[in-house]
């Protein structure tokens, strides 16, 4: 049928795009924060806060239970359907690879063990862009909202994708800076999960916080296929599928397979998914800023894809602090370097802290 030729141009692609836009998706999904879940993600992330993962220890802090981490709500859907396709159908875009390129992320109340987190997706705007790398594309937008079982919003969410034509016919590569500095060495991730220092139950006042202050580096490692798998499995919660559902399972195994990553997605190698580097620049503000703080606002640009055998840290420092609307708050600036010193990743990170006024 006409409606479902192919999609062959970008112009094409951009104004069905847009025509779809204010659309919401007539899909959700839903997930229960239940412990299992909630540790699930904390794996699949390398997140090891005691807040969300010890019950004697929560029951001790100002919540008196376990709550999720701000970030599980990619554990209930990256809500990135309608930034990817808007209302197109999905077949019709085989021609277009894919980037994830970051958003922005307000968190409106925790998430509380037991609650079931909804996922909605509207289509957003979308905008013409070029970069010398992969020549024009679209950053696609789409509006997520979660909401919990008692119909209030717990996070809203504008996710940004980039689409443009598979480079060379699926035959070229898009070029990142992965050379190694001398002083950086390869390092397993999974003690530095359990080594991490965080500053846990001893409260940061906002009156001690300074402009400028280097905040503790997250050391997140050397990606492996290991670290892919544990959070494409503990928090994207794919599974086995039988052969007749490969096809629907496309976009997980594109990041596996080391012939698609080239043919479908332009990527050099296996690759990690955007916001498990989003996850991490959640967790440096939440280790930072104690059990006391709040998480507000997260404002990410993603770069460059995190490739298995990139090695990543995750450094930040203090922007800027100011009281707004009675909350004591502070703007982090974080971001996320591989072995090169290229930041793939970085964000702005508004948290409220306590004060002693």
């Amino acid at each position: 049928m006409t409606e479902q030729a192919p999609i062959t141009t970008l112009d094409e692609f951009e104004e069905e795009y847009k025509s779809g836009s204010g659309k919401i998706l007539p899909s959700s999904v839903s997930k229960q924060a239940s412990l299992d879940n909630i540790l699930r993600a904390s794996d699949g992330i390398g997140d090891y806060n005691p807040l969300w993962r010890d019950e004697e220890y929560a029951a001790n802090s100002r919540f008196g239970m376990i709550t999720a981490m701000p970030s599980f709500i990619y554990s209930v859907s990256l809500g990135v359907g309608a930034a990817i396709n808007g209302a197109i159908n999905p077949a019709r875009n085989r021609g277009f690879a894919m980037n994830y390129a970051g958003g922005e992320l307000e968190i409106h109340r925790p998430i509380w063990l037991g609650d079931t987190i909804t996922c909605t997706e509207q289509v957003g705007p979308v905008v013409r862009k070029e970069s010398g790398r992969i020549g024009p594309f679209c950053i696609c937008t789409g509006l997520v909202t979660y909401t919990n079982q008692r119909r209030e919003i717990v996070a809203t969410k504008k996710t940004l994708m980039a689409r443009y034509k598979i480079l060379g016919g699926g035959q070229e590569t898009i070029v990142y800076d992965r050379e190694y500095k001398a002083e950086v060495q390869q390092e397993a991730p999974d003690p530095l999960v359990w080594e991490r220092e965080r500053r846990g139950a001893e409260t940061r006042y906002w009156e001690d916080v300074f402009e400028g202050e280097e905040m503790p580096p997250l050391k997140k490692g050397t990606y492996t296929v290991t670290e892919l798998f544990l959070f494409s499995y503990g928090v994207c919660g794919t599974r086995r599928s039988s052969r007749a559902a490969l096809g629907d399972r496309i976009e997980s195994l594109q990041r596996f397979d080391s012939d698609a990553v080239k043919s479908q997605r332009s990527m050099p190698g296996q690759f990690d998914y955007g916001p498990q580097r989003v996850c991490w620049l959640v967790q440096m503000a939440t280790d930072w800023m104690g059990d006391d703080g709040t998480l507000k606002k997260l404002v990410t640009h993603v770069r460059h894809p995190n490739l298995v055998g990139d090695t990543n840290t995750v450094y930040g420092s203090v922007a800027r602090t100011y009281i707004e609307d009675g909350e004591h708050l502070v703007d982090l600036e974080v971001r996320n370097e591989n072995q090169s010193g290229t930041a793939s990743a970085f964000a702005t990170a508004t948290v409220a802290l306590p004060s002693r006024r």
